[in-house]
């Protein structure tokens, strides 16, 4: 009977954890699934980011899209992205002054990413735009001037939670990577 109780309690120990929700088993989980190389077949991106405008008068069926942004609520957005993950080279979490749970990011972009934040920003003209990462609404903010071509890196003020702050970091460099492979493995499947 006492195995009994110690196998039952083991296996209940084990079930708690992993439906727990805790963060550090579903980040092991996560990484058990796809390789972690980003010119294999096999590597899914993970953590992609998409910048996209608010739409305040929806017009166009086809172009727009009705996102759940919690509570009840929706936004309807251009399904078009200004913005996405392909342009990101690397990125960092900076933990925002009085809360420590909440993350702001800063991207390091390409040359063409430059010139789409510049794009980004004449567009919206200090209006909010929307952040979704693997299509899941994290937030709104509004992007910050880049007038000149010369710093690398920008911020966006969004304050994420720890865990989604954690992988936009962490696959930054390897979604980008896959997006915009080097020259030499653009043909290597084919022979």
């Amino acid at each position: 009977m006492k195995q009994f109780k110690w196998y039952f309690s083991a296996i209940l120990a084990v079930m708690t954890l992993l439906f727990s929700g805790c963060e550090i088993f579903r980040e092991a989980l996560e990484e058990s699934y796809s390789s972690e190389d980003p010119s294999s077949e096999e590597f899914e991106a993970r953590f992609n980011i998409g910048v996209f405008q608010i739409v305040k008068y929806p017009r166009a069926a086809v172009l727009e899209k009705i996102i759940d942004i919690g509570n009840g609520e929706t936004l309807c957005v251009n399904t078009n992205a200004l913005f996405s993950s392909k342009r990101i080279r690397a990125a960092k979490a900076v933990p925002r002054p009085g809360s420590p749970d909440l993350y702001d990011l800063e991207f390091r972009i390409d040359r063409m990413g430059k010139t789409q934040w510049m794009m980004l920003h004449g567009t919206v003209r200090g209006e909010e735009v929307v952040m979704m990462v693997d299509n899941r609404f994290v937030g709104t903010f509004t992007p910050e001037e880049y007038n000149d071509g010369t710093k690398d890196w920008v911020k966006i003020r969004i304050g994420v939670d720890a865990y989604t702050a954690r992988g936009i970091v962490k696959f930054a460099k390897k979604n980008y990577d896959h997006y915009n492979p080097e020259a030499s493995n653009w043909f290597s499947n084919l022979f």
